[in-house]
């Protein structure tokens, strides 16, 4: 009787443990590449403003909106997909985030 309650508590463990250790790697290396892509972007706006400012090219911001507006259409179409993978999956998902946290706070 005692057999299904240890596989349980087992399995509980790894979920965790695992969900704990990829999350602060991925945290870590999130905070890591972040810093990276910000510097990236950051100078690749700035220089298509000044562009933008010297007449050179044309921004055509309404374009820019348009896909914003596209993403957030499929997001709500595939939303619910999505959120009974997290139900199923509470206790590696919220020690994942836990981990992110702590990873990225240390990266």
């Amino acid at each position: 009787m005692i057999d299904w309650l240890a596989e349980a508590l087992i399995g509980l463990g790894v979920q965790v443990s695992l969900g704990f250790i990829g999350g602060f790697l991925a945290g870590y290396a999130a905070k890591k590449i972040a810093k990276v892509v910000a510097v990236i972007i950051g100078s690749l706006i700035l220089f298509l403003l000044t562009l933008n400012y010297m007449g050179v090219i044309i921004i055509r911001w309404e374009k820019l909106i348009g896909v914003g507006e596209e993403t957030l259409t499929w997001l709500k179409a595939h939303g619910a997909g999505f959120a009974a993978f997290l139900l199923m999956n509470i206790p590696a998902i919220t020690t994942f985030i836990a981990g992110f946290a702590l990873g990225f706070k240390k990266g």
